[in-house]
C-alpha cells in the first residue's frame, strides 16, 4: 500500500501538488478510491482496481478490496509517510494544543472543500476528500471523528456511495466493541452510533445498539429512557419493512406507557400488524385503542374510522357477521359525526360484501345509502361512479329500464367533469338500440 507519492487530480486552472508542504497539497484535489480507483490515505497512494460490485446484492455485502478497507481503518499516525496535514515530530509523541488546533483547522479547511466540490457536481472528488477529513479527524479524537461522520453521512446515503457507506460502516464496528453501554459516559457514544448506523443502511447493528441501551435502562428501572430508545427502534424496523419486529417493539412501549403515548404507540402497533398480515393481532390492539377512544369524549370522533379498519380485519378473516356489524356502527358514528367520507367508505365495502353473497337487493340498498350520501358531501366523482355500479348492478339483475337511467345520470355528471363521457354514452347507446339490432 505504501511507496508511492499521492497522485493528485487537478481541476482546470489549479495548480498540481508539488510535495513541498500543505500550502501545495491544498490547490490540488486528492481522488480517493471510488473515484479513480486511486486509494489515498496519509499521503500516499496504491493504484488499484475495485472491480465490480455483487450484482443483486445488498449494499453491506458488497465487497471491499482489503487493501482499500484496511487503509481507511489503520492508524493515519502510524503511516509512513504520514499525511502532509499531520504534524511529524522527530520523536513519537502525541499532539500538542497547537498541532492539534493547526490541524483541527485544516481539516476545516479540507471539509470545506470538500463541500464545495459537491456543490460543484464533483461527487467523487468530494466523497475522497470527505474520507480523508474523517480519517483524520480520528487524530483529536472520538467526538471529532464521529461529528464529521454525522455531517457527511447523510449526504453519501443520499448519492448511494456504497463503497464509502460501507467504510465508514467497517469503521463504526471497529468503534463499538470499546464502549461499554453500563457506563454513562459512553451511552452517548452508543447513540451517537446507533443513529449512525441507521443514516448508513446499517438496520441490525442500529437495532442491536437500540435494543441494547432499551435494555440497559430497564435493567435500571428508567422507563423513560427505555421508551426513548424503543420508540426509534420501532421506527427503525417499520422504515425497513420488519414490520413484526416493528410491532412487537411497539407492543413493550404500550405496556411501558400511558395516554397520550400509549395511544400513539398503539396506533403504530396496528399500522405495523396490518403491513405484516397479522390481523388477528390487530383485531386485539385496534379493541385496545377502541377502549381507550371511548374512555375520553373528544375522541369519539377517530372510533368510526377505526371500526372501519375493524371490520376490513375481520372481513379479511372471513367473519362476514362481525364485519357487517363493525361497518353498520362505523356507519352510524361516521353519520352521526358528520364524517361523511368515511360513510362512504363504509357503504362501498358493504355493498362489495353483501355482492360476493349475491344479495343484491341489500346491494342495492347501500347503493341509494352512498348516493344520498355522496349528494350531500357534493362528490361528483363519487356520484358518477356509485352511478355506474348501480347500472351495473342493474344489468346483471335483470332491469335494463334502472341501469339506463343511472348512466344517463352518470353521463350528466360526466360532461360536467369531463370525464368518461365516451363511456357513459356507449352504455346508454347500447341499451338504447332496439331489441332487433342487438341479435
Amino acid at each position: 500500500m505504501l511507496g508511492r507519492p499521492v497522485v493528485c487530480y487537478v481541476l482546470p486552472g489549479v495548480s498540481r501538488w508539488s510535495g513541498k508542504g500543505r500550502q501545495g497539497w491544498n490547490r490540488g484535489r486528492c481522488l480517493g478510491p471510488v473515484a479513480v480507483g486511486l486509494l489515498v490515505w496519509g499521503g500516499w497512494v496504491s493504484s488499484i482496481s475495485l472491480g465490480p460490485l455483487s450484482v443483486g446484492a445488498p449494499a453491506q455485502a458488497q465487497v471491499l478490496l482489503p487493501v482499500v478497507r484496511d487503509g481507511f481503518l489503520a492508524d493515519p499516525l502510524a503511516d509512513r509517510p504520514r499525511d502532509p496535514l499531520l504534524p511529524t515530530p522527530v520523536v513519537d509523541r502525541p499532539l500538542s494544543p497547537l498541532e492539534q488546533w493547526a490541524l483541527e483547522q485544516a481539516l476545516d479547511d479540507l471539509a470545506q472543500e470538500a463541500d464545495a466540490l459537491a456543490t460543484a457536481n464533483q461527487p467523487e472528488a468530494a466523497r475522497a476528500l470527505w474520507l480523508r477529513e474523517i480519517r483524520l479527524r480520528r487524530v483529536l479524537g472520538l467526538d471529532a471523528e464521529l461529528t464529521a461522520i454525522e455531517r457527511v453521512a447523510q449526504n453519501l446515503r443520499d448519492g448511494n456511495a456504497t463503497p464509502e457507506l460501507q467504510l465508514l460502516a467497517m469503521r463504526l464496528d471497529r468503534i463499538t466493541p470499546s464502549l461499554d453501554p453500563n457506563q454513562e459516559s459512553d451511552r452517548r457514544y452508543v447513540q451517537t452510533l446507533a443513529t449512525l448506523y441507521t443514516t448508513l443502511g446499517r438496520v441490525e447493528s442500529a437495532a442491536a445498539l437500540r435494543r441494547t441501551l432499551a435494555d440497559v435502562a430497564l435493567e435500571q428501572g428508567d422507563i423513560r429512557e427505555a421508551q426513548a430508545q424503543l420508540e426509534p427502534l420501532a421506527v427503525i424496523y417499520a422504515d425497513w419493512f420488519y414490520f413484526p419486529e416493528a410491532a412487537a417493539t411497539y407492543g413493550e412501549l404500550v405496556a411501558l406507557t400511558q395516554g397520550e403515548d400509549e395511544i400513539r404507540f398503539l396506533v403504530g402497533q396496528i399500522d405495523a400488524l396490518t403491513q405484516a398480515q397479522q390481523w388477528e393481532a390487530a383485531l386485539v390492539a385496534q379493541q385496545h385503542l377502541l377502549n381507550r377512544y371511548r374512555e375520553d369524549p373528544t375522541r369519539w370522533v377517530l372510533m368510526a374510522e377505526l371500526q372501519y379498519a375493524m371490520a376490513q380485519n375481520h372481513q379479511r378473516l372471513g367473519d362476514g357477521l362481525q364485519a357487517t356489524r363493525h361497518y353498520q356502527v362505523a356507519y352510524t358514528n361516521a353519520i352521526a359525526g358528520d364524517q361523511l367520507d368515511i360513510a362512504a367508505q363504509v357503504l362501498r365495502a358493504l355493498a362489495d360484501l353483501y355482492g360476493q353473497l349475491a344479495l343484491w337487493p341489500d346491494v342495492d340498498y347501500l347503493y341509494q345509502q352512498l348516493l344520498a350520501v355522496e349528494r350531500q358531501a357534493l362528490d361528483a366523482y363519487g356520484l358518477m361512479e356509485t352511478l355506474d355500479q348501480l347500472g351495473q348492478l342493474y344489468e346483471q339483475t335483470g332491469n335494463p329500464g334502472g341501469a339506463l337511467q343511472a348512466y344517463t345520470e352518470a353521463l350528466a355528471l360526466a360532461h360536467q367533469l369531463h370525464y368518461r363521457q365516451d363511456y357513459f354514452l356507449a352504455q346508454i347507446q347500447r341499451l338504447s338500440a332496439p331489441a332487433e339490432s342487438q341479435l
